[in-house]
């Protein structure tokens, strides 16, 4: 896997139009809209999708720009796009951005520069979940949301350890010393944590789909990087459960300069 560090890693921005009603619809379902970004990479089978997803790198992150009137979606993946095909959608990109509509570029030449213990300002959008262990609870082996905000954030902090099992992160979040009431230090992650509420949608199979729940979280924050190799991967692999409707995208920047999402 290391390996993939070494090759090309492209992040893509793409400007909608918020009034399109298949735009409108995607928002809504995160889900179709990751069956419409496939269609910019080569040889997708339909019954396929989350092969292909993992394959290409795929991850992304929708966001919504109140200020211009738009729909932001940052689209990374190992394999160069092909966006040409947006358009013939109707109305589906932003007619009158200030901006390209679609635009992308390989950002691993500024990974490659990142360094063990260096600062980085971060976003990710996540679905914080861990698997039930407990041998008496019927929900044993399966994944339930994590809905508290200290539950979130020691997730984001696991995730640093070990990414999946057996498999570093290669970070940490940067944390703050404060005196509490009692005057005792104590550590605080700087991380905010935004609850986004719960996403909806439907994912389509052989059988005709089935209908998904996925609790989305915004975190915003300064990391340090502990390994930069695992870190590299985390930044290709992405972070938890969920790839396929949005979630994952790990955006980071040093502190002086813009994120990757919003420079591209």
């Amino acid at each position: 896997m290391m390996a993939a560090a070494k090759n090309p890693l492209y992040l893509s921005r793409l400007i909608l139009n918020p009034r399109s009603r298949q735009v409108m619809s995607e928002l809504a379902h995160h889900y179709e809209m990751h069956r419409t970004l496939m269609r910019a990479f080569p040889n997708l089978a339909e019954d396929a999708h989350s092969t292909a997803r993992e394959g290409f790198g795929v991850l992304f992150r929708a966001e919504i720009d109140d200020v211009a009137g738009a729909a932001k979606v940052y689209v990374q993946s190992l394999v160069s796009p092909d966006w040409s095909f947006l358009d013939g959608l109707n109305d589906y990109l932003c007619a009158d951005a200030e901006m390209p509509n679609v635009s992308f570029k390989n950002i691993m030449p500024s990974y490659q520069n990142i360094d063990d213990g260096q600062i980085l300002r971060f976003r990710l959008r996540a679905n914080p979940t861990k698997r039930v262990a407990k041998h008496d609870d019927m929900m044993k082996g399966k994944r339930v949301e994590l809905t508290r905000e200290n539950e979130q954030i020691d997730w984001l902090i696991r995730k640093g350890c070990e990414r999946e099992k057996g498999v570093p992160g290669g970070f940490e979040l940067l944390m703050n010393q404060v005196k509490d009431v009692r005057g005792e230090i104590r550590k605080v992650p700087r991380v905010n944590v935004w609850p986004e509420g719960k996403q909806e949608g439907r994912k389509r199979d052989a059988a005709g789909g089935h209908a998904t729940t996925h609790l989305a979280v915004l975190f915003e924050g300064l990391m340090r990087v502990t390994e930069k190799n695992a870190f590299l991967e985390t930044l290709i692999r992405g972070i938890g459960p969920g790839k396929a409707f949005g979630f994952g995208l790990l955006s980071v920047a040093p502190c002086h300069a813009p994120l990757a999402a919003e420079a591209t």
